[in-house]
């Protein structure tokens, strides 16, 4: 007679138990198991990953092991490990998330400032035809492989090659990414001009479509490559910016109202020679670039130096990897409410509501139907950052760009507007809506009244107010919460993400002492 096993019978018991368990009528009524606490060891190890990114050592974790029944994780060794430059680069591992600071797909320079290795010699795609014609196939035609010559007065002369055009040489040039070394460089490219024949400046948009600007003395107007290592330190100065903040333990609405300014040696060469031509909009500059020092260039990719920027400046919210990464202002407000203020904007649930043809072609977004749902917010949030270029990092200082333009009102009305209005002010009215805005910042376009003063006020008005009204403290208690316990907070953690941004208000927006908080929570303890 075949009998169940004794191990069989005990698992039938409990798996049939477990199945009964699961089908009580009752589960919904009671509360959940907050679950277990993790010991000192345990905790010692969570807090050493989380604040400084390693295992703690032998050491520390036998300290803890042998510390007397009821004693725990002394308070004073989290303080010290929150205080250390480990924690300030974990903090900086999370504001990545926040900011999504890697911008090196970005195309920063302009085309016609990029040289390419070329047969025979380094030479310009872009600013090819500038110089050269296009062969018979269509294609951009470089210089001849010899040594450039000049006639009498200074001009390269130029022989015709097999198909008829007309090629100069190469000219051996000491560049400035390679100081001590010598290449080949097609002789247009090569010239160091510093004003075209008809005093066009050669380090200036216009001067790029002129034959006699070349690259100018050691090739320093142009770039060996797309700008790869200039937006690479671009990323990393925000980081300066955030890692200093916190291992200082300043206040943490200072990296939102800061004007200092971390630069290495290829921002410095961006600022000095490529941002004006820039591919991306820098000009006009937000700073005097003659503030930076001389003595640091290309090559000093590791030397970070620091500058105070002026007043108009807001800390990350107009730091140029933020303006490059969110590159309309309706982009950079929607981050800054997502990221820091925990408002995304997003339609409501069951989506939004159907509307008219009439309604929907009402050029006001705060008023077209369905948009104005979250664009009566999102444009007036927009608007602070109206004096900073859209797609670029320049800022337009209202000394040199009133409000309201009375030139290009004028030419606006007319319909013939110079570059400079088409650039920076409203000169085409595709509605009569926008009628009354010509002449104007793009960014009043149908600001009321009671918004006009934001685009002055710039971006610090607007953490400001957050900060008023607890939008801000709350948020940010919010995300350190969600980063450290790695979970979103749910209708329970309410009260206690009160508590924490009323600890963090009163602490000086200190955020080590908001993650000391954290960390010393029964939340961040329990095994879930």
């Amino acid at each position: 007679m075949n009998r169940c096993p004794p191990w069989l019978a005990a698992l039938a018991v409990l798996l049939l138990s477990g199945v009964a368990a699961a089908q009580s009528p009752n589960d919904a009524l009671l509360c959940a198991d907050d679950g277990p606490m993790l010991d000192r060891t345990r905790f010692l190890r969570a807090l050493s990953f989380d604040i400084r990114g390693t295992l703690p050592s032998m050491d520390e974790t036998l300290s803890i092991a042998e510390l007397p029944d009821g004693q725990d994780v002394p308070e004073s060794l989290i303080e010290e490990w929150l205080a250390t430059e480990e924690f300030a680069w974990q903090a900086v591992r999370r504001h990545r998330a926040l900011l999504w600071n890697n911008i090196t797909g970005q195309r920063l320079i302009n085309d016609r400032q990029v040289l390419d290795r070329r047969n025979p010699a380094y030479a310009s795609r872009r600013r090819a035809t500038v110089y050269r014609q296009r062969d018979d196939m269509g294609r951009e035609v470089y210089c001849a492989n010899r040594p450039a010559e000049w006639d009498a007065e200074g001009n390269l002369l130029l022989e015709e090659n097999d198909q008829g055009l007309m090629q100069e040489g190469w000219v051996e040039v000491e560049p400035f990414w390679a100081p001590g070394t010598r290449v080949r460089v097609c002789g247009y490219e090569a010239q160091d001009n510093e004003f075209s024949a008809d005093g066009t400046p050669c380090l200036s948009a216009a001067g790029l479509n002129k034959r006699d600007c070349g690259c100018g003395p050691n090739l320093l107007y142009c770039a060996p490559n797309n700008g790869g290592a200039i937006l690479q330190s671009f990323g990393k100065s925000v980081e300066f910016l955030i890692a200093d903040m916190v291992h200082n333990d300043r206040p943490y609405t200072d990296l939102f109202e800061t004007r200092k300014f971390y630069f290495n040696g290829p921002m410095a060469h961006f600022y000095r020679y490529l941002a004006q031509t820039a591919n991306l909009r820098f000009n006009p500059l937000p700073f005097d670039v003659d503030s930076l020092p001389t003595d640091i260039g290309w090559n000093d990719a590791d030397e970070w130096r620091e500058l105070e920027l002026p007043t108009s400046a807001a800390g990350i919210l107009t730091h140029p990897v933020f303006m490059l990464r969110f590159q309309t202002n309706r982009a950079r407000a929607s981050r800054f409410y997502d990221s820091f203020l925990c408002q995304p904007f997003q339609p409501p649930a069951g989506g939004l509501p159907p509307t008219d043809d009439e309604e929907a072609l009402k050029p006001d977004l705060q008023e077209r139907a369905g948009c104005k749902y979250c664009h009566s917010l999102l444009e007036p949030a927009a608007a602070h950052w109206g004096r900073w270029n859209e797609a670029g990092g320049g800022y337009l200082d209202p000394a040199r760009f009133p409000a309201v333009h009375p030139e290009c009102v004028e030419c606006a009305e007319r319909g013939n507007c110079n570059g400079f209005c088409r650039t920076y002010y409203n000169t085409r009215a595709l509605t009569d809506d926008e009628q009354p805005y010509l002449g104007m910042l793009p960014a009043l376009t149908f600001r009321r009244d009671e918004h006009m003063h934001v685009v002055d006020q710039g971006p610090k008005l607007l953490l400001r107010e957050a900060v008023a009204d607890n939008r801000f403290p709350r948020c940010t208690a919010q995300r350190s919460a969600e980063w450290l316990l790695g979970r979103d907070m749910t209708q329970k953690d309410q009260a206690w993400l009160d508590e924490l941004s009323y600890g963090f208000v009163h602490s000086g927006f200190s955020y080590q002492a908001l993650i000391k908080a954290i960390v010393t929570s029964d939340r961040y303890r329990r095994l879930q």
